[in-house]
């Protein structure tokens, strides 16, 4: 998977965690760096019920070695935006999650039961025996409780920069823990199609709530809780290494080994480098035991000259996008918008940036599956087509070329921003328009993307499981709910029908209420234009046993991969 490091410690103080994270969907950079995604490797084994292959029998011993060019900015759970996303997982509990990848699979956590006895109201059951890691933080080895989850999402709900803030704030009408710390109720205000997805991601841990009092110095360096792994004292270095080691009062067996006790690693060295080539060599040279391939090519060319590899690979759910901004002309005017539309050939994206390992996008991305637009609509919606693009920029009583602004972060090779940009300009050219390109330092461009102060954005993007944030970016409130990033179409009817969608809880329903946002976004001219998603290309050596497969970011809950080393 793609890593995206987009949030250095400097540029990050130029706005709130809540914002970034808002715009960046889950906070999910870097969680491919510790959870293998998709297809497994080439041994002929099937997938287990929990999108596993099954590897032989597990031995217990030794300690996965990664390297990242993500960094970590902080333990703190609630409040990361790096790199920790990917490790919270390890240490701490959910309550439950789903898999936005492969929705029939849930993984309880916490809760060990789940009431739905109407549309807004949600009962977690809480597992007794999820036990707290011994650990030098002064937080007894105690089983974990409802108390701690309501201390955790009050935390949240009051906490402005929590990455979780407005989750909890517009969809937690109440919640409350029972007295005996066995149940959690929440009660939404509406039935929400995305709370199971929402409510088990990685911005929503629950920590012991003694780490939540006093000086919080402790859980920014360290953490510990009722997972598979905790971080020791000293075990994290900023900008260089993270350790995690195993929780010997981790509650999970293996059902399919005779209920042995998990985990079965020691734990985790975790790496920061942030040079690719440093990092393709310190995989190479079995200092590291995964290894993100830049594309299909690398990947296919590291396979082919040593049969020690496996690999996996998934559909990337993040993009390069088109964001322009209504309120400011021409964007105002609904022609001008289709002229973007149709100046996009995708194609040249998927051959020129990623060698054929990618494919086109609609306004919601083609790894949601069902959700997206078949690939025949989308031809017949969004065809790329440079002499209409001219055709509507007169239509709408401009001249050929119209001239507009262009802003995107220079220098910036996050998500291949820079291998898109050349091609992105090279084609408004072609279809009409004549560009002036508005290149800013990150910082400063992330402010403007932020307070909506550009005209036309080359954007970047983040993990988006679920079409929620990619219909959002055309909701007059935009992303965030709190009107920054984008300004959405500012149509009352498409906000009232995006809002009605978040209500549906039948699938079927939801499918066909999303696929009739986009047709209707389409007919109105849409202000934000996802343009590709690549496949991820992730090797591992062949002693990494047991990879979680197909399950999105709820893969990093299962712990009982192991190495043979």
């Amino acid at each position: 998977m793609v890593t995206t490091s987009y949030w250095d410690k400097i540029r990050r103080q130029r706005i709130s965690r809540r914002r970034m994270l808002a715009v960046t969907g889950a906070g999910a950079a870097g969680l491919a760096i510790a959870a293998a995604c998709g297809d497994s490797g080439d041994d002929g084994a099937e997938p287990t019920d929990d999108g596993q292959v099954s590897a032989g029998t597990p031995v217990y011993g030794g300690r996965m070695q990664i390297g990242t060019a993500v960094n970590i900015d902080t333990l703190d759970p609630h409040i990361s935006i790096a790199g920790g996303v990917a490790y919270f997982p390890r240490i701490y509990n959910v309550l439950v999650a789903q898999s936005a990848i492969k929705p029939e699979f849930r993984f309880d956590d916490l809760a060990e039961t789940l009431e739905h006895p109407d549309e807004t109201t949600w009962i977690f059951g809480i597992r007794p025996g999820v036990k707290i890691a011994p650990n030098e933080m002064g937080v007894p080895e105690r089983d974990m409780d409802a108390i701690d989850a309501f201390e955790s999402f009050e935390r949240i709900k009051n906490l402005d920069q929590a990455n979780a803030a407005i989750f909890v704030n517009d969809w937690f009408e109440t919640h409350e823990a029972s007295a005996d710390g066995m149940t959690y109720t929440v009660n939404t205000p509406t039935p929400y199609a995305w709370f199971l997805m929402r409510m088990g991601f990685f911005i929503n841990n629950i920590p012991p709530r003694e780490l939540l009092v006093g000086d919080l110095d402790a859980l920014r360096n360290a953490g510990v809780g009722g997972g598979p792994f905790l971080v020791p004292v000293g075990g994290y270095t900023e900008g260089e290494s993270l350790v995690l080691n195993k929780n010997p009062n981790y509650y999970r067996t293996d059902p399919n080994n005779n209920d042995a006790q998990l985990p079965y690693m020691d734990g985790f060295d975790v790496k920061i480098i942030t040079d690719r080539a440093t990092l393709r060599t310190a995989f190479l040279d079995q200092q590291t035991y995964s290894y993100g391939a830049e594309n299909k090519a690398e990947a296919d060319d590291l396979l082919a000259n040593n049969d020690v590899y496996q690999a996996s690979s998934e559909p990337v759910q993040t993009f390069i996008a088109v964001s322009m901004n209504v309120v400011r002309p021409p964007f105002d005017n609904p022609l001008i918008r289709k002229a973007i539309m149709h100046s996009i050939n995708r194609e040249q994206y998927v051959e020129l940036v990623y060698g054929g390992d990618a494919q086109a996008n609609g306004i919601v991305h083609w790894p949601q599956g069902a959700f997206a637009l078949s690939p025949e609509e989308l031809d017949e919606l969004q065809p790329f087509d440079p002499e209409k693009s001219k055709e509507l920029i007169v239509q709408a009583g401009f001249e050929v070329p119209l001239d507009v602004t262009v802003m995107f972060p220079a220098n910036s090779t996050i998500e291949e921003h820079s291998t898109h940009l050349p091609i992105f300009l090279e084609q408004m050219e072609a279809a009409g328009f004549n560009v002036t390109q508005d290149a800013q330092d990150f910082g400063t461009w992330l402010d403007n993307y932020t307070e909506k102060n550009y005209d036309i954005c080359l954007a970047l993007n983040q993990i988006y499981e679920t079409p929620e944030i990619p219909l959002d970016f055309h909701h007059s409130k935009g992303p965030a709910g709190d009107e920054i990033f984008s300004s959405g179409m500012q149509d009352p009817e498409i906000d009232a029908a995006i809002d009605a969608a978040k209500t549906i809880t039948d699938n079927e329903e939801l499918v066909d209420a999303i696929h009739d946002i986009q047709r209707t976004l389409y007919e109105a001219g849409p202000n934000f234009l996802p343009i590709v998603s690549p496949f991820s290309r992730t090797l591992y050596w062949d002693f990494v046993k047991n990879i979680p497969t197909g399950l999105g970011a709820v893969g990093l809950l299962i712990n009982d991969w192991w190495l043979e080393l």
